[in-house]
């Protein structure tokens, strides 16, 4: 009896350690989940056009996590997929075309104030009231198109983002002699510290690097380079590439805080509707027969 009575309660010991196991282990694994997610969402251009066949970027970025296709994003494109392919390490179905950088214009003689349009925009870049004329606010317009299927008179049209101040001035990339045969010898030649055989590398791959800000042109990694390449107008370009990169950073954010604002304000007009169809239920229920 007693040996039984201490079987019985190993087993239940046992049992409890189980299935606390199991329950860490899933918390560990949605917690791993939800940082993929994360990392995934931040890749994403936040237009929030639903062209790949979900309601948002968000929604997205939980289904690529759980296996979709990495190249349903028109917007983001090949720089969107080659970023999910590196963190996620697997392979595009297929090749992405790299998208127009576009926004909505309205054309003011055609626009009846229907502020359908307005509705329609996930990340409220579109300003006006009923009856009255509305415009874009180039700022957070994405140019998901969303819109244009709203617009009862077809008054809404695309055209390309104005350039900004950077692109307009942008350097023309130069054409080195030789390839960087890896030698070093322009590292000691900075007089900012810098390593300018990595900024070279960062120039060659079409990345980003904000290091190169430190750069004050002053020529002497390019006198050092046995190659003749001309690195300091190499990182002229690299530092308009960088810019420009900050500055899509800089959009997808707010585009991403103006959709959650949006969407939280949305949520909140649902509940006050709901909470005053409520009240007149219950005005109408308690009112006496007359």
């Amino acid at each position: 009896m007693t040996a039984a009575l201490v079987l019985g309660g190993i087993g239940l010991v046992a049992a409890i350690l189980l299935s606390i196991a199991r329950r860490a282990l899933a918390s560990r694994q949605d917690s791993n989940a939800d940082a993929v997610v994360v990392a995934i969402d931040a890749i994403l251009p936040q237009s929030q056009c639903a062209q790949c066949g979900y309601p948002g970027c968000r929604p997205y970025a939980k289904a690529v996590a759980a296996g979709e296709r990495l190249d349903l994003c028109p917007p983001g494109g090949s720089q969107v997929v080659a970023a999910l392919e590196e963190l996620l390490g697997r392979q595009a179905d297929a090749d992405v075309a790299d998208p127009v950088d576009a926004v909505a214009r309205i054309v003011a003689k055609d626009c009846i104030g229907c502020a359908l349009c307005i509705d329609a925009c996930p990340v409220d870049a579109i300003a006006g009231a009923p009856k009255y004329l509305h415009g874009v606010i180039d700022e957070r317009c994405t140019g998901c198109e969303l819109c244009l299927p709203a617009c009862p008179v077809d008054c809404i049209e695309l055209v390309v983002r104005r350039t900004s101040t950077i692109a307009e001035t942008s350097r023309a990339a130069p054409v080195a002699a030789l390839a960087c045969i890896g030698c070093g010898r322009c590292i000691p030649a900075c007089p900012v510290d810098l390593d300018p055989q990595a900024l070279h590398v960062a120039f060659e791959d079409g990345q980003a690097d904000a290091s190169v800000f430190d750069c004050v042109e002053c020529n002497a990694c390019t006198r050092a380079c046995p190659s003749g390449i001309d690195l300091v107008g190499e990182f002229g370009v690299l530092k308009d590439r960088t810019n420009r990169l900050s500055e899509t950073a800089q959009r997808a954010q707010a585009a991403r805080l103006h959709s959650e604002a949006r969407n939280a304000r949305l949520s909140r007009d649902m509940e006050e509707q709901e909470v005053r169809r409520r009240q007149r239920l219950w005005g109408a229920t308690a009112r006496p027969w007359r």
